[in-house]
């Protein structure tokens, strides 16, 4: 049975692809709604009509869907209290602030740009931080008038109330906020559209969201927000504000460091579980400390007081690390099915799906990413390996890798091909027969007439799979005089 007091929201701005810190901050919420069965609402918003554009709020959806969360309500399925997106919702932003304006807590500013940027340049001169100075705030009629007859349009601004503010956050405790130094501030512009602030309590306000779950870097927004809420009568919903996702060297994370959008992980080859399980664990910790969580487990576990208030510092290493051990995990049907698509460029048709699964499973241990496949499996197509000239010249042409493989291909036409415990056996005994070579020099030779590597699947499984022909083949174009 639903919870009809916890109502929680995502509100991402369609002006680029998801971000990893907005897609941290959606499952945090979706986390909280299921955790307490309650509502995990989508809302885009695009007022930004310059910025704005229907392939990102496409990417939005598709992010958010690729990653396991599904919403309640949002511009695709609608809802009891939409519209969902903030360009359809004009008429409700006018309307409440036509009522801030009758109630006198908001008043219509006719200042230039030019007027404000001299108030701006006075108390740089005065070494002091910039205040609107309110000179708008009781216009007269005539005055209003002769501004309109001007040609002024003005936005309208909210009275800021000058007093001590305390709220107890959710995340970060109690927060003390002195609004003497914040101003009055526009909360309708000039075109008639609605500022940020404003707009994110109205739709707050109306879709009855019951906690704000969003990133520090709105703190010093939330003053303004609870005077709107007061101002209109409303409930002010609870805050929770969770630490910023850092890059490695404390930095605002960018592109710079790397892919930043969640689509780009997702194409990469990260599985959604392992990203998901990864974005968790970015300011949040399990009671049980344990870092590999399955979805369901991590939502059952979640909680706000576990939350931390820091920081959390995006390490690509332990993402690599996470999505590995979800590719060791997975079944290797599944793996396989997810694997299809990062092999395109191969026939995979010469294989049957026994024999891919076998492939993949080979190659799976090493794996960070899926799309890291093609350059594993390579060698398992086309009748030779690349080989590069380091490992030509320093491994299969010396005289000791010579001799291993003009033995070994004695041996190559009589291995049991459909046994890999077999081939397994044989090949030790071969290590055996090429004493004193090192057993480890033996199968470098062979790896890398087979493969063009030094390292990679277990060499059984390769030869099994390959099959005499190729193997022979390979050998024999490996061994440099006549056998």
């Amino acid at each position: 049975m639903t919870n009809p007091n916890v109502r929680v929201r995502i509100a991402p701005s369609p002006t680029g692809n998801l971000h990893v810190g907005t897609a941290r901050t959606a499952l945090f919420n979706w986390l909280f709604a299921k955790k307490y069965n309650g509502r995990f609402i989508l809302r885009i918003e695009d007022t930004d009509l310059e910025r704005s554009d229907e392939k990102y709020t496409r990417n939005i959806f598709d992010s958010l869907k690729a990653i396991g969360l599904d919403w309640d309500e949002g511009p695709d399925i609608g809802g009891e209290f939409g519209p969902y997106k903030q360009s359809e919702r004009n008429e409700i932003y006018e309307k409440y602030a036509k009522k801030l304006l009758e109630s006198g807590h908001a008043y219509y500013c006719y200042c230039t740009r030019d007027e404000l940027e001299n108030e701006k340049e006075q108390a740089k001169q005065e070494k002091r931080d910039y205040i609107y100075s309110g000179r708008c705030r009781r216009l007269s009629e005539d005055e209003a008038k002769n501004y309109t007859e001007q040609g002024r349009t003005p936005v309208i601004r909210f009275t800021m109330p000058e007093k001590q503010l305390l709220f107890n956050d959710l995340v970060k405790g109690e927060i003390n906020f002195d609004t003497s130094l914040t101003g009055d501030f526009v909360i309708m512009k000039s075109n008639n559209t609605p500022t940020y602030n404003f707009a994110v309590v109205i739709d707050d306000m109306e879709m009855q969201i019951s906690h704000v779950i969003r990133g520090e870097d709105h703190i010093s927004n939330t003053p303004r927000q609870i005077f709107i809420y007061e101002a209109l009568g409303a409930q002010v919903p609870q805050f929770a504000h969770v630490g910023m996702i850092l890059a490695p060297d404390r930095s605002k994370l960018s592109k710079r460091h790397g892919a930043t959008a969640v689509s780009e992980f997702i194409e990469q080859g990260y599985l959604p579980e392992a990203f998901v399980n990864f974005l968790a664990l970015l300011g949040w910790s399990s009671p049980d400390e344990q870092e590999v969580k399955p979805f369901d487990e991590i939502a059952s576990l979640f909680s706000l007081d576990r939350v931390s208030s820091t920081p959390a510092v995006f390490e690509l290493d332990k993402l690599n690390w996470l999505n590995g051990t979800y590719i060791r995990n997975l079944p290797i049907e599944e793996l396989s099915e997810r694997s299809k698509k990062y092999l395109s460029e191969f026939d995979l048709s010469i294989y049957s799906e026994k024999q891919l699964h076998a492939i993949i499973d080979a190659v799976r241990n090493n794996l960070a990413k899926l799309n890291e496949l093609p350059g594993a499996v390579s060698y398992f197509f086309g009748e030779a390996p690349d080989i590069d000239d380091e490992i030509r010249e320093n491994i299969l042409k010396t005289e000791q890798s010579q001799k291993i493989l003009t033995e070994f291909a004695r041996l190559a036409p009589d291995l049991g091909y459909s046994d890999v415990e077999s081939i397994h056996e044989q090949l030790g005994e071969f290590r055996k027969q090429m004493k004193p070579v090192k057993p480890r020099d033996v199968m470098w030779a062979i790896r890398a007439a087979l493969t063009g590597r030094t390292q990679g699947a277990d060499i059984s499984i390769v030869i099994s799979i390959l099959g005499k022909k190729r193997v022979l083949h390979r050998i024999q174009n490996a061994i440099t005089a006549p056998v």
